[in-house]
């Protein structure tokens, strides 16, 4: 059996500015939308421009609204905030890609977005042994195995040859994770997991 995740980034750059995100998104959208009416009919074009026009005011809402709930949830590793207290091996992780990925998994829903931000920085801080040292008991055999033709990360588990209880393989589970995330290219940001049961 295998389990496939899927995620798409609705921003090109992570290290770019809201105000330089949108000017960039009102670009490419009016762009697109002229050369598609370029070719249409005098009528058919004035309705096509309204609608164009909705739409991109549409869009341009969206995204300022999502750029917010970006910087709203950065603004809690700040001293004083929710996070603030974590180590800087913690907040490490707290980038605004991050956020952007937990926003666009909760269809913008700031609030649940935040939740599992707050969740993952603290999983982090609480696991830095396994994170930084990756040593593990060997408690079963779930490798990295390759990758399969969209170039994302397949791991192998095989359940008859798990040698000890599920609680103890965590670690292991832990850093054949790290090594599919090493082994991503750029672009890719879900892996395959192919669970043999026997």
């Amino acid at each position: 059996a295998s389990s496939v995740s899927t995620s798409t980034s609705l921003a090109a750059s992570t290290t770019s500015s809201p105000k330089k995100d949108l000017k960039v998104a009102r670009v490419v959208l009016l762009g697109r939308e002229a050369k598609q009416n370029s070719a249409a009919k005098p009528n058919e074009q004035r309705k096509e421009t309204s609608c164009t026009s909705n739409r991109i005011t549409r869009t341009l809402t969206d995204l300022d609204v999502f750029s917010a709930g970006v910087h709203q949830m950065m603004a809690l590793l700040e001293p004083g905030q929710a996070l603030g207290h974590l180590s800087d091996f913690a907040k490490e992780y707290g980038t605004e890609a991050f956020c952007k990925r937990l926003l666009r998994k909760h269809d913008g829903n700031v609030k649940k977005a935040s939740e599992k931000f707050k969740q993952a920085l603290a999983w982090r801080q609480a696991h830095k042994e396994v994170l930084t040292s990756r040593k593990f008991a060997l408690g079963g055999d779930e490798r990295l195995i390759g990758s399969d033709l969209q170039r994302r990360p397949v791991i192998y588990m095989c359940m008859k040859n798990q040698i000890l209880p599920g609680a103890q393989c965590v670690d292991q589970k832990i850093v054949t994770m790290l090594q599919a995330i090493d082994s991503m290219p750029g672009g890719v940001e879900t892996t395959v997991h192919i669970w043999d049961l026997h």
